[in-house]
């Protein structure tokens, strides 16, 4: 299973559109899809119209140990081939209480329930809340490059940004956090590229000149460049994907190409 985490600290990028219409494509393309709403916000959740989960099979009571049950509690089947682990309210106590006491090896909690896993799927991808805090290092870990003794297929550090100035800034951030995360815990990570979404040249020179800044930036891939569609602001109301409610659209062409482009990275 290539796990994928969708991160970037700065909220409103499109984290979570990203997560579904590219995991959507990939299932579309016949891949088994397992999407990871761990953000307590819910937005993946939401988006897809599925109930928070109850209690006790929740995320957050299995990342602290506190539910052990058969794992497929967890999961809602979205579509066949497209299953998701959605939140609920527990999500919002959950960073503070890894941090607690009896709470070992925090960053690896996420990356164990997914070893668990790791048959039933051939991607996972991993809505991260907009913070660098101990949620997002745990989708980092999830995602980080296959050890000696590690059993899953690899994974990546897929970056959701728009054309603006503080779309740099936020960048420049994460990369710390990643390289601080390498270098505590002794992991590699591989960052697969930037999806730049709601994209409107049209909108002057700041967009145009962020989005060249984003090609030029050395080592790291524009893999998709996402325009600011009304099929995606459509989809999201309608609690579908964008290749299920607009297919012959131009947004669901661009997600088909992204996911495309991310199991070639997985071959």
């Amino acid at each position: 299973m290539y796990r994928i985490s969708v991160t970037n600290q700065k909220g409103g990028v499109g984290k979570s559109a990203t997560t579904i219409n590219v995991g959507a494509a990939l299932a579309e393309e016949g891949q088994r899809v397992l999407l990871v709403d761990l953000d307590p916000q819910g937005h993946l959740t939401r988006a897809l119209g599925l109930p928070d989960a109850q209690e006790p099979a929740t995320l957050a009571g299995a990342l602290l140990g506190e539910w052990s049950g058969e794992l497929g509690e967890l999961i809602a089947i979205y579509r066949e081939r497209l299953h998701v682990i959605p939140t609920n309210a527990d999500m919002f106590l959950l960073e503070p209480r890894m941090y607690g006491a009896n709470v070992r090896a925090r960053e690896y909690r996420l990356a164990r329930l997914l070893d668990a896993l790791e048959d039933g799927y051939d991607f996972c991808l991993i809505d991260c809340p907009p913070s660098l805090a101990a949620l997002t290092d745990n989708a980092l870990v999830a995602t980080r490059r296959p050890g000696p003794t590690d059993q899953h297929a690899g994974g990546a550090v897929l970056i959701p940004v728009q054309a603006e100035d503080s779309s740099l800034d936020a960048l420049r951030l994460l990369f710390d956090q990643i390289r601080t995360v390498e270098e505590e815990l002794q992991v590699q990570l591989d960052v697969a590229g930037l999806v730049v979404n709601l994209y409107d040249g049209r909108r002057g020179r700041i967009a145009t000149s962020t989005l060249e800044a984003f090609h030029a930036m050395e080592g790291l891939d524009v893999l998709a460049v996402i325009g600011d569609r009304t099929a995606i602001r459509e989809s999201w109301r309608l609690h579908a994907p964008v290749v299920e409610h607009a297919p012959g659209s131009d947004a669901a062409g661009w997600y088909r190409e992204l996911a495309k482009t991310l199991i070639g990275a997985d071959a």
